[in-house]
């Protein structure tokens, strides 16, 4: 009787770990677009120092399925900068824009990403496969912080994956963890290094997301990275939502 009783202990602990474990896996539904809101801060600290805060709106859409990789458009519906170079400040905004002669010359930078559309393909695992930005941006938005990577098997809380993301040259090395489950969603955390074409350390990073607990895609992201080249130094602050 009382081996029965320990096996029914350790059959029942067994299968609430198991109703714990959570398979990371973005199940999307096609052309259903997402509105996708970005703030950065940045803040550039060597010779030509300037803290510059940026907010994006976009329109997120998964339009294809192949496998295992889904293909998103991303396409830019505003922007808004804010410039502080010490000795100058600057402002554009597409939705409200001025007739300021700084402002304009901003604009004529920021205004050719409007209604432009940027594609992504990302394994449902969330592994930047490929991506396309828009022509003389430097692919400033790849991947935008959109998904976390996620493991190969099912994972419980507390459990941590590797996970490596190369991007315009810069090789992201970071530790994943599934911190749980809250009111809005799946918690995942990242803490990593990021890394030159000669694999050496250039910078930090470390984001939070929530995940939708039924498709998977980032609801609401913070990140934050410093990355030190050439002398100058850059902090950002990106906060990430998404909502249908």
């Amino acid at each position: 009787m009382k081996k029965l009783f320990v096996l029914f202990l350790l059959s029942s602990a067994t299968l609430s770990i198991k109703a714990q474990e959570v398979d990371f896996k973005m199940k999307l539904p096609l052309n259903q677009p997402y509105k996708s809101s970005v703030t950065r801060k940045m803040d550039v600290d060597g010779q030509q120092s300037m803290i510059m805060d940026m907010a994006t709106k976009s329109t997120i859409t998964a339009t294809k399925l192949e496998g295992v990789n889904y293909t998103f458009e991303n396409t830019v519906d505003a922007v808004k900068v804010d410039m502080d170079a010490g000795m100058m400040t600057v402002s554009y905004d597409s939705e409200n824009p001025s007739e300021d002669p700084t402002s304009a010359m901003m604009g004529a930078q920021f205004e050719k990403m409007i209604g432009k559309k940027m594609i992504m393909v990302t394994s449902d695992k969330g592994k930047l496969i490929s991506s396309e930005g828009i022509e003389g941006i430097e692919n400033a938005f790849d991947n935008m912080g959109m998904t976390a990577t996620y493991p190969d098997k099912a994972v419980k809380p507390g459990d941590t994956w590797p996970s490596e993301v190369e991007t315009n040259g810069i090789k992201t090395q970071a530790t994943n963890k599934f911190v749980g489950k809250t009111d809005e969603g799946y918690q995942v955390e990242s803490v990593g290094e990021m890394k030159d074409t000669s694999d050496t350390k250039i910078g930090n990073f470390s984001a939070t997301y929530i995940v939708d607990p039924q498709t998977f895609f980032t609801k609401s992201a913070n990140i934050k990275m410093d990355v030190e080249v050439e002398g100058q130094k850059v902090v950002t602050d990106m906060v990430m939502t998404v909502t249908k």
